[in-house]
């Protein structure tokens, strides 16, 4: 019985001591590259976030040179009715853009924003110059 214990106890021990010098790394294609926080599909670096007064979306599009065109639909719930904003942008653009998707609607200069909004998803879509089409869905959380 002793026997036992005392085995058990410098197993423990030794996975102690191993698991103290264990170094985590990110594999290579999941590091962002050149300081950029936004996820990497099909060469495209896209990276949402909300604007500080939480009224808006901004999505920024970099390596647009890796695609031929770049489709996105935000779909919002407000008030426990569906909402939404879409539009594209081609290659020819330049090679980083940005976009920001208002949480309402605005015309002649005044913008009435929506009230109680949930479950914000962004669907990105990108066109390749081979034709390849690629899809990207974010669920975007308002904190």
């Amino acid at each position: 019985m002793k026997k036992a214990i005392l085995v058990a106890s410098f197993f423990y021990f030794a996975i102690f001591i191993l698991a103290s010098n264990v170094e985590a790394r990110l594999l290579p294609r999941f590091q962002s590259k050149g300081g950029s926080r936004g996820v990497v599909y099909s060469g495209l670096i896209v990276s949402p976030r909300l604007r500080s007064d939480r009224k808006a979306l901004i999505v920024v599009f970099n390596n647009l040179q890796k695609v031929k065109n770049v489709t996105y639909t935000l779909i919002y719930q407000t008030n426990g009715k569906d909402e939404g904003v879409s539009g594209s942008v081609d290659s020819s653009s330049g090679n980083n853009l940005s976009r920001e998707l208002l949480f309402g609607t605005c015309s002649s200069g005044v913008c009435r924003y929506h009230a109680n909004i949930a479950n914000m998803k962004l669907e990105i879509l990108s066109e390749l110059p081979s034709g390849k089409k690629s899809i990207k869905r974010f669920r975007i959380r308002r904190i």
